[in-house]
Formats: C-alpha cells, structure tokens, sequence
C-alpha cells in the first residue's frame, strides 16, 4: 500500500494512546518527554515520536524516540515524522535537536544529523 503523506493527521498523545510497539519504546526512552505526537492514518496509528523540551532558553530539543510501524515502514512516514518534530522544535525556538540513538545513522545522515563523538546525532537550526 502506497503511503500518500497528505492522509497523515498529527496528535498530540499520552502514554494510554500508544499501541503495544509505540508504548514500550516510550515506557524505554521518553519518560522525560513532554511532547509525544502520534501521526495517524485513516484512525490508524502508524507513528510516533517523543521530544523533551530544553531547560535553557533557546537550547536543544531531545528526540527521545522516533518509531513507525513495521508494516508503514520504508514508504517515507519516518522522515515525514521526522520533519515534524524538527518544525515543533523550531516553532518553540529550539536551537536544534539531538538523539542519543547509536542505531539508524543513515536515517539520521539523510536528514541532516551530524554524529555526535560521545553517541548519538545532532542537529542545528540555522536563522533565516
């Protein structure tokens, strides 16, 4: 099935919203996070992803975890996914977005992340 990324529709979400896949990677990784958003389509959930908001004014934003379904997987939802958390962080002037993930390095590569020498990725925003 084709993905058209014109029926995705972004939630905002807790922890009671997430399929099983979606709600262990939270319960591991975004306990901290204070904004989890769900991407759904046709009522479906097919993807999450939960950032914690910097301390610092203007810091940066923590993807703690980013996940699509396996069966929407490799159609594009990631990085769509992806994209929208980079526009959260950036409309609540975020100076960018880091992830401590050690796995996905293309993924994050594609989109722009450096790799960071103590683990992980980053990723700046840059002033218009």
């Amino acid at each position: 099935m084709a993905i058209n990324h014109r029926q995705i529709e972004m939630f905002r979400a807790d922890e009671a919203d997430l399929p099983k896949v979606l709600a262990e990677l939270h319960k591991a990784y975004g306990n901290e996070a204070d904004l989890l958003r769900i991407a759904r389509i046709n009522e479906q959930i097919v993807a999450g992803y939960a950032l914690l908001s910097p301390i610092e004014r203007q810091g940066y934003f923590d993807l703690n975890w980013i996940s699509v379904l396996p069966e929407f997987r490799r159609q594009g939802v990631g990085r769509w996914m992806a994209g929208h958390a980079m526009g959260v962080a950036e409309s609540k002037s975020g100076r960018g977005l880091r992830t401590r993930h050690r796995e996905s390095e293309k993924f994050f590569r594609v989109l722009g992340f450096t790799v960071v020498p103590t683990g992980g990725f980053t990723l700046e925003f840059f002033p218009e």
